[in-house]
């Protein structure tokens, strides 16, 4: 199952509890349906849940028993009863007739919650949502273009900020911010879906800083390593031409601890000294031992 069905699947779990969102949300649904009209209404899905859903709605607030057939992986519901389109467009403030403008009828949403339950509504019917492990992206495909300025206004009412584009086929609102996905997520009742969302970006921000900090790390080992192959050389190139006794005393014991722990960093190498040295102090002396040496003629 894919995480837009997960996440459909939850919303159709969600419950029925007033009167003003069954009615909102059922006409988020069928707004987004491939018909609503005159001559009939046709809900069609792959998701059985949501065709169940809706004829559930149907029957809770207008008493209609819509038809229900499966074919393939698809179920379709159907009302094409006159008098139960009638009742249905009466209901959500339409003429009957053979041409209906589609536009959003905001007296239908009586309530504030009323938003929320026709924006899950048309989600169902309209929506899909990337996974956690891919790239965030949300979008309602609207088959008319004026409903879908008015379904943006909806949500920027509620706090959403989408951006729509238009297609051949309608308009397209979509989210992009995984932030926007969530709150949208939570807005319409699929708050299950918003956290495997924000737990997977919380998870791929942890492992970037981790993966940040090991590169970083690694970097420093290499450059601490090149430094400390550098040294060493020229130390023994030195060594070999003149022997210990062209370093000052005072540097000599760097020298010996420099060559004995070749792969030791500044301050480990700093810790050694009794008493310890600080890096800064330690680095003075390794640059005067190296500047001693290519005098000498010593290559690092």
């Amino acid at each position: 199952m894919t995480f837009s069905a997960e996440t459909k699947a939850e919303l159709c779990r969600v419950p029925m509890e007033r009167r003003c969102c069954r009615m909102a949300e059922l006409y988020g649904i069928l707004l987004c349906a491939p018909a609503f009209g005159d001559t009939g209404i046709r809900v069609s899905s792959a998701h059985a849940g949501l065709v169940r859903r809706a004829a559930l709605l149907l029957s809770r607030v207008f008493g209609v028993e819509p038809v229900v057939a499966r074919s393939g992986s698809r179920q379709t519901l159907r009302v094409e009863d006159a008098a139960a389109l009638r009742g249905i467009f009466s209901g959500f403030g339409y003429d009957f007739k053979p041409s209906i403008t589609y536009h959003l009828n905001r007296n239908v949403l009586e309530n504030e919650c009323c938003a929320a339950a026709f924006l899950r509504g048309a989600f169902l019917m309209a929506g899909s949502v990337a996974g956690p492990e891919k790239k965030s992206h949300l979008e309602l495909k609207i088959g008319h273009s004026a409903l879908s300025r008015e379904i943006m206004s909806l949500m920027l009412d509620s706090g959403i900020s989408p951006h729509c584009t238009e297609r051949a086929a309608g308009s397209l609102i979509y989210l992009k911010e995984t932030a926007g996905i969530e709150d949208f997520l939570t807005l319409i009742g699929a708050s299950g879906a918003a956290m495997a969302i924000m737990e997977a970006k919380v998870e791929k921000s942890l492992r970037n800083r981790v993966n940040r900090q090991v590169n970083c790390e690694t970097a420093n080992l290499m450059k601490t390593s090149a430094a400390s192959q550098r040294q060493i050389a020229a130390i023994e190139a030195a060594l070999a031409r003149g022997g210990i006794g062209i370093f000052p005393e005072s540097l000599r014991e760097t020298v010996d601890l420099r060559v004995a722990y070749p792969e030791a960093s500044l301050s480990e190498l700093a810790a050694k000294f009794s008493p310890p040295l600080s890096k800064p102090g330690l680095d003075h002396r390794l640059k005067r031992i190296l500047k001693i040496a290519e005098q000498e003629g010593g290559s690092f």
